[in-house]
């Protein structure tokens, strides 16, 4: 189970063959993880633990996979393995 809360849900989804990129940053004692598709933000996850960085990364990626935002970054999250 991935402990995050959303911040922002998918705005754009079913764009196709898309460009993603992933950052992270600390602001106020949590951890916000930001999804650009082609440069413009898509969707944004919070959670307050250092450990579950990579794991609310991973959920977020396999949500722009599942809606139809593809890429390889995003389609090889849905087979990586989320240990917690």
């Amino acid at each position: 189970m991935v402990n995050y809360e959303t911040i922002i849900a998918p705005r754009r989804v079913c764009l196709g063959e898309v460009e993603h990129e992933v950052t992270v940053r600390h602001i106020n004692g949590g951890w916000n993880v930001r999804v650009f598709v082609n440069g413009e933000l898509n969707q944004e996850g919070r959670c307050y633990s250092r450990h579950h960085i990579s794991a609310t990364a991973r959920d977020l990626l396999r949500w722009e996979d599942k809606s139809g935002n593809i890429s390889k970054f995003a389609s090889a999250a849905r087979h990586r393995s989320t240990k917690i």
